[in-house]
């Protein structure tokens, strides 16, 4: 009747009868136990799960799909094995039927969502037996459907208690890795739940949170006003007292409902502080890429921007120059941004940080077996991963001679050989390139070849200074004011005319890099509402020692005049007009109440410009 094999490792998944083995065990015990035959609980994949007398010493063991439980299976329906296996018809096919000692079974199948998963079955080894299985085969097979529905609910229900585990795991972790804080309270306002960031921003651990009232962490939050109007409420601000500092936090408020009642709510919280980083990260990212949103409006500046934006949507190949700190990467930035190419990519890479032996390989390549640690099936360089877009070669007066060469051949043949290869790779890619070295000057010392040098600077850009257009510097001065307002939570009015001066006055070797930096630090170090000299950096305060004349000269611009003529400037480009003024703003990097608050106190006259 059966045929048994040894469970190999390539047989069916695990299936749910095993995975609750130790509870089907216990299930062919007690059957045993009431109807004293022996017992085996057989799964879909014909395994011997579960068994008493001579089946417990089969556990393991798999049959053959010939055999009774094989059948069962595919009919889904009870059997009777009422003849021995020689005589019964069921019992045709089985290769063990010779051998078989079984005289009378009953088998049910165990059925989980309308799908056979097992059978349990009895069955009887010697005439005495026999009778007394089939005298009662109407009791037992009724008692082992029961049974087999009883086991089949039960793994249906630790399936489900695993579901719910999991699931209930996995919500947890989501919970934990939001960065807002995250609270639940009941309807009573007492907590239940709290996050990994809500500890971390109220400085309070789970254990001393749960069973605490709201009111003990929020003192002025309302529960009964929340609970009775049922709506969510947005940017709340909230305050957080801890010892003897307050925290003040925005806070979204959401009712929990059960059958249209509101049983709890979830308060959801962040630091003010951390919104104005992430507004002043927005501030930076707004403006950043496009030749509009880079601040300046001095003629060299303008005329400059309106160069770029005539080229952009060429394929030509830019060289920019200039000093350290002037913004280079931004203005290559700018143009791929203007450029027909804005939605392939753009990639940088600067020559004068990357060692020269992994330079060529960095931008051309490599094919696998290259050389020593190379990676398995190569790896492509920076020109194929900007193929389509706009690659940026920063610090190019960097570039060793030898690659230097092999540039040039790309420039020439639009294509690239990987370090190791045999097959050109055909790109598509435009080139910019920037340097702070005089690129001639080097050709002359025979350190830049002066064939690339002339391939590279089809159309050339000059970035000047910062100390050589003084109306931008005044323009970025108050943009970067009211940046690092906003992201330290400052609230920091403007300058003093002392620090106008010296701001002006001194020559800004790092340029804007250099100017945003001082900024930052006096914004960060001022405990009043005004910058003096005292919050400024001791590099700007010791230029001004050391040359005590520079500051105080008559000869230099005041603020408000370089401001007037800056807005003035604007104002002509735009025009007048509610919409003009707010574009006039938006490139003076001002805000629109700032704008028409300049336009008053500077007394001009928006007519006379139009």
């Amino acid at each position: 009747m059966k045929k048994m094999l040894e469970l190999s490792e390539s047989s069916s998944k695990m299936s749910e009868l095993k995975l609750n083995q130790t509870y089907v065990q216990q299930i062919a015990e007690a059957i045993a136990a009431v109807i004293e035959f022996e017992v085996a609980i057989i799964d879909r994949n014909m395994e011997v799960i579960a068994g008493t007398g001579k089946y417990q010493s089969e556990i393991g063991l798999v049959y053959g799909k010939e055999s009774i439980t094989g059948q069962i299976i595919d009919n889904c329906s009870n059997f009777i094995l009422d003849d021995e296996p020689l005589k019964h018809y069921i019992c045709k096919d089985c290769n063990q039927k010779i051998v078989c000692k079984v005289k009378a079974a009953i088998l049910s199948p165990i059925i989980l969502n309308e799908n056979v998963i097992g059978t349990i079955s009895i069955f009887a080894f010697d005439e005495e037996e026999k009778k007394l299985l089939l005298a009662n085969r109407g009791k037992f097979e009724d008692f082992l459907t029961k049974i087999a529905a009883l086991t089949s609910s039960k793994i249906d229900v630790n399936e489900m208690n695993g579901r719910l585990s999991l699931m209930a795991n996995q919500f947890s972790a989501v919970i934990h890795s939001i960065v807002e804080g995250i609270i639940a309270i009941d309807h009573d306002g007492y907590i239940t739940h709290i996050n990994k960031s809500a500890e971390k921003l109220l400085h309070i651990s789970t254990r001393q949170s749960y069973g605490q009232h709201i009111n003990d962490i929020f003192p002025e939050f309302s529960v009964p006003k929340v609970l009775k109007f049922g709506q969510q409420y947005a940017e709340q601000e909230i305050r957080y007292r801890n010892k003897e500092e307050f925290s003040h936090f925005i806070s979204t408020i959401t009712p929990i409902k059960k059958d249209q009642k509101i049983i709890g709510l979830v308060i959801s919280f962040r630091s003010i502080g951390e919104m104005r980083k992430l507004a002043g990260r927005l501030i930076r990212e707004e403006r950043k890429y496009s030749l509009d949103g880079i601040l300046g409006t001095s003629n060299t500046m303008t005329a400059l921007k309106q160069k770029m934006q005539l080229v952009a949507a060429t394929d030509s190949t830019i060289l920019i120059t200039g000093e350290s700190g002037t913004g280079k990467e931004l203005f290559a930035r700018a143009i791929h941004e203007e450029s027909p190419r804005k939605n392939g990519p753009f990639i940088a890479i600067n020559c004068g940080a990357i060692p020269e032996t992994l330079l060529e390989s960095e931008l051309f390549g490599y094919e696998e077996g290259a050389f020593t640690g190379a990676s398995r099936g190569g790896k492509p360089g920076k020109f194929e991963q900007a193929n389509g877009g706009t690659i940026f070669l920063d610090e190019i007066g960097d570039m060793p001679m030898h690659l230097q060469v092999k540039l040039l051949r790309v420039l020439q043949e639009v294509k690239i050989e990987r370090v190791g290869g045999v097959k050109p790779i055909w790109i598509d890619v435009r080139i910019i390139a920037a340097t702070n070295r005089n690129l001639e000057e080097m050709i002359e010392e025979k350190q830049f070849r002066s064939d690339l040098f002339y391939r590279l600077s089809v159309i050339p850009f000059y970035i000047p200074p910062l100390r050589e257009r003084k109306e931008d510097l005044i323009l970025l001065l108050h943009h970067f004011l009211d940046k690092y307002n906003v992201i330290l939570g400052k609230q920091i009015m403007g300058f003093t005319q002392e620090v106008q001066r010296k701001m002006l006055a001194y020559p800004w070797m790092g340029n804007v890099r250099e100017l945003e930096n001082a900024v930052e630090y006096a914004v960060n170090i001022a405990t009043k509402n005004v910058i003096d000299s005292s919050f400024l950096s001791s590099r700007v305060n010791e230029y001004f020692k050391n040359n005590p004349g520079l500051s105080t000269g008559e000869t230099q611009p005041t603020i408000a005049e370089l401001e007037k003529k800056a807005i003035e400037a604007a104002l002509k480009r735009f025009g007048s007009s509610r919409q003009a003024k707010e574009k006039a703003a938006d490139s003076l990097g001002m805000s629109r109440s700032t704008f028409y608050r300049k336009i008053k106190t500077l007394g001009l006259n928006t007519k006379v410009l139009k």
